[in-house]
């Protein structure tokens, strides 16, 4: 995993250049938060890796029953009022999710993300954690 301050500052030029766009954190596939941006306090970045990976995982079933069977999984979307969340893949292991606003455009967030991805995804990686059971 790469410098944690670097790509705590790569999450704040995402927010930057993408207009509506409120918050943004990197989390494992098993919810565990691994990085975020600033406007997020720890009890609401928590709270955000969970739900995404919840989503992300009920994504990834939708992709197993019903796609083709490779059970990939692009990009997750979902439209609240007062805002949208958008996860994407971001490495082995990794997501990227990104918290916006209503009048956020959601074709320019997601060529940001995916271009964030793009640039750091071998960085963007978490492996599964190790389980220490008793002997």
């Amino acid at each position: 995993m790469m410098d944690l301050d670097k790509l705590t500052w790569l999450l704040e030029s995402l927010l930057e250049r993408t207009p509506g766009t409120r918050h943004a954190l990197v989390l494992s596939r098993d919810g565990l938060k691994l990085c975020h941006s600033s406007g997020l306090d720890r009890d609401s970045a928590d709270h955000l890796a969970a739900i995404a990976a919840g989503l992300q995982s009920l994504s990834q079933s939708a992709s197993m029953e019903f796609g083709n069977g490779g059970g990939g999984v692009r990009q997750a979307m979902t439209e609240f009022y007062g805002g949208l969340l958008f996860i994407v893949e971001a490495g082995a292991g990794a997501h990227l999710a990104v918290l916006t606003s209503e009048e956020a455009d959601p074709g320019l967030t997601g060529h940001n993300m995916n271009e964030l991805v793009e640039q750091m995804s071998e960085h963007l990686t978490a492996p599964p954690r190790r389980t220490t059971g008793a002997s």
